[in-house]
């Protein structure tokens, strides 16, 4: 069967272009990737509404989706490159003949595959030398490796004539970072030309991996199969002894400039080596020094958000990477048996919230990596318009039924479908008329009106949290490894409801005792309540981040340490906000920025009277968070939690989720401690830590995400949704809220609080699901995934389970010991009333 496109764009007579049929023969040719960029409204006849000096395409009889420019530029590319035949999708397709799109959806495995060269196509406002930032980076490695952090380095042996020439010359060089000033880095006793060269080479990259190609759903599948015809085509060559260099070779565009800037792989090698140098320049600057000026905490706290962006950037390259050997090693149908490469696959897409032009891209941007997954034909009926439940179910159940592995969510939400219900859809809030109407609409006007269709806000974070639940059984049930038997019955302990907001990240809290009288009978006083919002100027962020980040501990994780908690949720929250003064944001500002004053010392729930406080503070200055639930579809959602003791918390989703998964002990939000990436052995380096985001990677560098993103989806937007406990004091809340308004003090009543177990046995699940006198046959248990635990019960002893929630705690008590104990998990799930 011939995969060679049915249409390539030629290059003959130097800068002539013509559309060319193949009618099945062989050509060799290359391929492009790159962004389309707004589209042309309307399309546009290409050779009709030519503008004077454009060159005509002969052939080209359809009317174009993208701008000329960008078509200009792809003419260019292949003048600049000297190539002969390229496909190029937005002019080798007729956008507007579906059935020849979907023909060659089909394809896009081999057409990868068989393209001779491959190249990537950015729209950039300066280009960089990947060879040059790598030789500055083994400079910088030289210094670092030979002379010590506080010598004068210019007077040291180790530096020949030549190297300390071109140290003074970049100590010359216009600074490179906007976070920290010259004369501050001057004043720090730093050395200009190291913090220089090493600013210069972090922002290189930090740019180019910023760059809106990488966030696009096409371009994630286009780098993966890039890379397959790379490897495959230079272990080919190397077998033949022919001198080759790496195949994929990206192309910056500047105005009318193109440029070659190396290929990804080396940009990729880059990225890690940076996150190396900052590894060690951290260490540098530390390790020999007694004494830290507040300059020096200053950049070793910006070092830090270096590492951090660096880990980020590193964890997606792992997992690309591992991608590429999965596909290489197992040819076109590699996902049929390599389940870890599938999990991979979706946390590595959902790593970085990616859009799309068309609601089904999100599903058919990746049938060229599960190639044969779909035919054209089911492409066309089940891929199609914009119901994406319809799409997200389609998909799933076609991806359990070909590996026979039922590929589920690690989310709460489900349809009732009466069948393969284990499927959580992806669901969307939209008008039931909107589908009927827009249909109408293409019908009569034809492809513009599609394109004027309201835009789509999902993006491919509708995978984060895909894992795989067992084995796909007949009649569409799973088979699955579960824990069943658990000790008690679920009971609320709180409610979070999801609602759209103002994006600026406002917290709230108001204790259950706010407003009532406290204190001993003579001398009782009314509980002062924080009603009034309070703008919080940059400066302050970090205490009051520092602040709520605590409280939360108190409410949610009673039983561990409350500052170990803060850290963790902070660094998983991994903010930043504009600060007027650099000592604002201190080096370990978790810590630091409340330290003398009482939430210092806070260390238990028992510490602080919780329940007494309240807050309202808006943080304007944050910018942005490093965590991935506060980008893609939920980056304007807010969260109201109400206790049962009655205090309520409303916060951005982002803090609230990664507050549910920072809680000790819990299987969501967990990496691997020793990480060898995140820990330098640094005489501060005294205890394992948790930083950077929660995934777990195994020794191969696939990724398996396990964080609160996959928890809920963006359709439950207006749900609401328990926290439940199985076991311990569940009035404990209610416990402690009585005591608080006992005494102007915290007192010693913790030791008659924790004599009985605290809150265990914690999950989240449908607000409409309860336990009464009617189910006092239902039994419980959970299923470990490997990217978080998945709460399943049964209404009698001879029914199936069913997936009812997300496990918060990592072991939740049950009447027998840890066995396997197999149970079938039914595709039906009961109806909710």
């Amino acid at each position: 069967m011939a995969f060679t496109p049915q249409y390539l764009l030629h290059r003959h007579d130097g800068d002539q272009f013509s559309l060319v049929k193949t009618n099945g023969r062989s050509y060799d040719y290359d391929i492009v990737s790159y962004v389309w960029g707004e589209p042309a409204d309307p399309p546009y006849n290409y050779n009709a509404d030519l503008n004077m000096g454009q060159t005509k395409i002969d052939g080209l009889n359809w009317n174009i989706g993208i701008r000329s420019k960008k078509v200009d530029d792809l003419k260019k590319l292949m003048c600049f490159k000297d190539v002969e035949y390229m496909w190029v999708d937005s002019v080798c397709m007729n956008d507007a003949d579906q059935d020849q799109k979907i023909e060659e959806l089909a394809k896009m495995f081999q057409y990868y595959k068989k393209a001779s060269n491959c190249y990537l196509m950015l729209d950039m406002s300066e280009v960089f030398d990947p060879y040059q930032i790598a030789d500055d980076l083994k400079f910088l490695d030289h210094i670092l490796s030979n002379i010590g952090g506080a010598s004068i380095v210019m007077d040291t042996m180790q530096l020949s004539d030549k190297l300390e020439e071109r140290l003074m010359e970049w100590a010359k060089k216009p600074w490179i970072s906007d976070k920290l000033s010259e004369a501050a880095a001057r004043s720090s006793g730093m050395d200009l030309g190291v913090m220089n060269c090493y600013n210069t080479c972090i922002n290189h990259v930090k740019v180019l991996f910023n760059n809106e190609y990488f966030t696009r759903v096409w371009t994630f599948q286009e780098m993966i199969l890039f890379y397959d015809s790379e490897a495959f085509i230079y272990l080919q060559l190397l077998i033949r002894g022919v001198p080759v260099g790496k195949n994929l070779q990206i192309v910056g565009i500047t105005g009318e400039n193109m440029s070659g800037i190396g290929s990804l792989f080396e940009w990729m090698e880059l990225a890690r080596d940076c996150l190396d140098k900052a590894f060690k320049l951290r260490h540098w600057i530390d390790n020999p020094r007694l004494v830290n000026t507040a300059w020096i905490g200053v950049v070793l706290r910006l070092i830090k958000d270096d590492i951090d962006h660096l880990l980020w950037l590193v964890k997606t390259v792992k997992g690309i990477d591992a991608a590429r050997i999965d596909i290489i090693n197992g040819g076109p149908d590699w996902w049929v048996e390599n389940q870890k490469g599938i999990s991979n696959i979706f946390s590595a897409v959902s790593l970085t919230p990616r859009q799309c032009r068309d609601m089904p891209d999100l599903f058919k941007g990746l049938l060229g990596i599960f190639n044969g997954l779909f035919t054209p034909e089911q492409i066309k009926t089940e891929l199609s318009g914009n119901d994406i439940e319809k799409m997200s179910f389609a998909f799933f159940k076609e991806l359990s039924s070909k590996t026979g592995t039922a590929w589920t969510k690690l989310s709460i939400s489900s349809s009732e479908r009466g069948e393969w219900d284990w499927i959580p859809v992806v669901e969307q809030k939209h008008d039931p008329n909107e589908n009927q109407e827009n249909a109408e609409q293409e019908q009569a006007v034809g492809e513009q009106v599609r394109r004027k269709v309201k835009p789509n806000h999902l993006k491919t974070d509708i995978f984060a949290g895909v894992v795989s639940l067992g084995v796909l059984r007949k009649k569409g049930r799973a088979k699955a490894l579960g824990l069943t038997g658990l000790i008690g019955k679920p009971q609320k302990l709180m409610s979070i409801h999801l609602k759209e907001e103002n994006p600026q990240f406002h917290f709230i809290f108001k204790g259950c005792n706010c407003g009532k009288k406290y204190g001993m009978i003579m001398k009782r006083k009314t509980i002062f309540t924080n009603s009034q919002p309070v703008d919080v100027t940059g400066d302050e962020t970090g205490k009051r981040l520092a602040e709520c980040a605590t409280i939360l501990g108190c409410i949610l994780d009673p039983a561990g340490n409350v500052q170990d908690y803060k850290s963790r949720l902070l660094k998983a929250l991994a903010p930043q906000w504009d600060v007027t003064d650099s000592a604002a944001k201190p080096y370990k500002w978790e810590d630091r920025c409340v330290s003398g004053t009482r939430w210092e010392k806070i260390q238990s729930p028992f510490d602080l009277l919780t329940h007494n406080e309240s807050m309202s503070y808006k943080m304007g200055a944050i910018t942005e968070c490093g965590s991935r639930l506060a980008k893609g579809s939920t980056a304007n959602i807010s969260c109201e939690v109400r206790v049962n003791c009655g205090c309520t918390i409303t916060a951005p989703f982002c803090l609230i989720f990664e507050a549910l998964t920072a809680v000790e002990g819990s299987p969501l939000g967990n990496t691997d401690d020793d990480d060898e990436n995140d820990v330098l052995p640094t005489r501060e380096t005294t205890t394992s830590r948790r930083t950077g985001a929660p995934l777990v990677i195994d020794r191969d560098d696939r990724i398996t995400f396990n964080d609160g993103l996959g928890l809920v989806q963006i359709g439950d937007l207006g749900k609401t949704f328990n926290l439940v406990a199985f076991g311990g004091n569940l009035k404990f809340h209610k416990s402690y809220a009585s005591s608080c308004r006992s005494s102007f003090e915290t007192k010693s009543s913790w030791r008659k609080l924790t004599s009985s177990p605290l809150p265990s046995g914690r999950a989240l699940i449908e607000s409409n699901f309860t336990h009464n006198m009617m189910h006092l046959l239902r039994k419980y248990g959970y299923v470990e995934t490997g990217g978080g635990n998945l709460l399943i019960y049964r209404s009698h002893p001879l029914g199936s389970y069913k997936i009812k929630g997300v496990c918060i705690d990592g072991i939740i008590p049950n009447t027998k010991e840890p066995v396997e104990d197999y149970e079938m998990i039914e595709r039906r799930s009961v109806k909710i009333k």
